[in-house]
């Protein structure tokens, strides 16, 4: 994590560099000191930022670069200072208040999903100081929902129940979920865990319903949450300068077809001579989907190994390998994935989509 810690008088200061010393030294971290200008010639160790401009005006500066705040100073001055510039849970960064003694951690803002919750436990131990948490989820000993999700991977879908699962966690209410894939984790009584295999989306069920599952959402209930692990990867070939929008309108409609998330999609791949391919690139970017370029060696081998798998004798004339969308997902799957498309025109792209392992 990319970590400021601020500090604004002499002694904060000494506590300060002690603490952006002890992250750095975990190896997690990466700490930049920042330091009041009246101090700037003070002998320091580590990397230190001086500042003369208003607190308030290098909140706004570190909010939008760093993953994390610390501030040695009183909660309610970082309180004032954060608020001009939360946006989201989902995007602002942790925020942790030390007081000038070192005797408290208290985790202020973004404690699930921005790490606070996290850093302010292991800044804590690292200061022998008290870890203050005030979230309910944690102070009950509950996993929050998305911190389920984020330790598994997973993307919360849609995140606006996220408050309201953890409610029901709070108060001690049924929650029922139902989960495609095998599952190795620690779950607190309230959540009864059931194979995908039960869930009727007909039946009523006495308490709310979470899915792990790459399904698409469109033939659930309304008010069901879905936890998706990033399991499919989609193979594409093209013809040469194909547009972004034939990209993604092929890949929108693969996902159609299979009843599939594009939220569980973790990668795109094809062959490497598309790797300049403009439009190929451009749909990945608008995707937010890393792509992956595979030599004709690497697909060569997988199309002699599986013999199940599409071959063109066109294909091979046109560009030296049988085929490419599926060979292409099934690399990037895995060998233990399965195909649950096989090769699929949509005008003048091709797509395969393989679901391979979650983790």
């Amino acid at each position: 994590m990319k970590i400021a810690v601020v500090a604004v008088t002499i002694k904060g200061l000494k506590l300060a560099e002690r603490t952006a010393a002890l992250l750095s030294e975990t190896g997690e971290h990466k700490t930049v000191l920042y330091v009041p200008g009246k101090f700037s010639l003070l002998r320091i160790e580590g990397e230190r930022q001086p500042y003369r401009k208003p607190l308030r005006e290098l909140f706004r500066e570190l909010f939008k670069e760093y993953e994390g705040i610390i501030c040695i100073m009183a909660l309610g001055i970082v309180m004032r200072l954060s608020a001009p510039h939360l946006r989201d849970k989902t995007v602002d960064p942790a925020v942790v208040v030390v007081d000038e003694l070192g005797q408290n951690v208290i985790s202020a803002l973004s404690g699930h999903l921005g790490g606070a919750n996290r850093l302010t436990v292991q800044l804590a131990g690292l200061l022998e100081a008290n870890p203050v948490i005030t979230t309910a989820t944690d102070v009950n000993g509950l996993p929050a929902v998305e911190m389920l999700a984020v330790e598994n991977g997973w993307t919360v879908e849609p995140f606006e129940l996220v408050k309201k699962i953890n409610s029901d966690l709070v108060n001690d209410k049924k929650i029922f979920m139902y989960t495609e894939y095998p599952l190795n984790i620690e779950l607190p009584e309230q959540i009864e865990l059931r194979e995908f295999a039960r869930y009727s989306p007909g039946r009523r069920e006495d308490g709310r319903v979470i899915l792990i599952t790459n399904r698409s959402s469109k033939n659930f209930p309304h008010g069901t949450m879905f936890l998706r692990p990033a399991n499919l990867f989609i193979g594409i070939g093209c013809r040469r300068d194909v547009s972004d929008e034939e990209v993604r309108e092929a890949i929108n409609a693969a996902l159609e077809e299979t009843g599939r998330a594009l939220s569980s999609v973790r990668s795109i791949a094809s062959i490497d001579i598309k790797s300049n391919e403009q439009g190929l690139l451009d749909a990945a970017e608008e995707l937010k989907l890393p792509v992956e370029f595979l030599s004709r060696e690497q697909i060569v081998e997988v199309l002699d190994r599986r013999q199940d798998l599409s071959y063109s004798e066109m294909v091979k004339d046109r560009i030296g390998v049988g085929g490419v969308c599926e060979p292409a997902a099934i690399l990037s799957a895995g060998e233990t994935s399965v195909l649950i498309m096989p090769k699929t025109r949509y005008g003048r792209v091709t797509v395969a989509i393989a679901e391979g392992g979650w983790q």
